[in-house]
C-alpha cells in the first residue's frame, strides 16, 4: 500500500492546483497544526503555543494523529494514520474536514514525515503551509530550520517570532 500511496501523491502534487500565499500575520485568521502526538511533553508545547495564538485572537485547530486508542484525547478531533486506503481517501472525517479547510496557515511541527501525513498536506486547502523539514516534494511554501531542532517548544516558540515579523 505505501508504494501505491508514494504514487498517488505524486500524480496529486502534479495536478492539485491550489493558490497559496502567505499572509500578514496580523491579516491571518485561521490557523491548522498536523502533527504526530508522542506524548504530554509535546502536547504541552503544541497547547502553549495554540494559547499564544488565541491570545493573539487567532483561530486554531489541531489534528493530532495517534498510534493507540487510549491515547484519544477527548479534547481535540484526531485520527489514526491507517485511516486511509489504498486510492489517498480517508475514511475519517475529521481529516477530511481538516483538508479542505481553507487555512491561513497549516503548521507542520514534527522532523519526520511519513506518506499519510504528506497526502494531507498535498490535498490541504491552505493558503501557506509551514514545516521544519526539507520534504522531497517541497510541500512547505515556508521552512524553518532552528539550531535546536529536536525541542518543540524552542522551534514553536522561533516560529511565532518570525510570523509576528510577516507583514
Amino acid at each position: 500500500m505505501k508504494f501505491i500511496l508514494n504514487t498517488i501523491n505524486k500524480i496529486k502534487r502534479r495536478r492539485l492546483e491550489i493558490n497559496r500565499a502567505s499572509l500578514s500575520y496580523s491579516k491571518a485568521n485561521h490557523f491548522g497544526i498536523l502533527y504526530t502526538y508522542i506524548d504530554e511533553n509535546k502536547q504541552k508545547a503544541i497547547n502553549e503555543f495554540v494559547q499564544s495564538l488565541k491570545k493573539d485572537g487567532k483561530r486554531v485547530d489541531l489534528l493530532p494523529a495517534i498510534k493507540e486508542q487510549n491515547a484519544d484525547n477527548r479534547y481535540f478531533k484526531t485520527f489514526k494514520i491507517d485511516e486511509i486506503n489504498s486510492f489517498g481517501k480517508w475514511s475519517n472525517n475529521n481529516v477530511n474536514l481538516f483538508i479542505y479547510q481553507q487555512y491561513d496557515f497549516i503548521i507542520y511541527p514534527d522532523l519526520n514525515l511519513n506518506l499519510e501525513m504528506e497526502n494531507i498536506l498535498i490535498n490541504s486547502y491552505s493558503k501557506c503551509r509551514i514545516g521544519f523539514i526539507n520534504s522531497r516534494m517541497n510541500l512547505f511554501e515556508l521552512i524553518l530550520k532552528s539550531e535546536q531542532e529536536y525541542d518543540i517548544s524552542y522551534r514553536l516558540n522561533r516560529l511565532l517570532k518570525y510570523l509576528k515579523k510577516l507583514k
